[in-house]
């Protein structure tokens, strides 16, 4: 059975670079007093942790010895 043709080179040229990529929205400043949860913000998790809670929690610390700022 003979090969089958090569399809024909296609006329159409190919993009020589990708379209620009849509710029990206400019950040808004924001003043710190605005930045604060309200405290009726149904948001606001009362049980987030902090510190040393947060610490042995996500990554399973350990104190080994304590050390005081006097």
């Amino acid at each position: 059975a003979p090969a089958a043709p090569a399809p024909p080179p296609s006329s159409a040229p190919a993009p020589a670079t990708p379209p620009p990529a849509p710029a990206a929205p400019e950040r808004q400043h924001v003043a710190p007093e605005d930045d604060m949860a309200e405290e009726d913000d149904p948001d606001l998790d009362e049980s987030a942790l902090s510190g040393h809670e947060l610490i042995v929690r996500e990554l399973g610390a350990t104190v080994v010895e304590e050390f005081s700022n006097e």
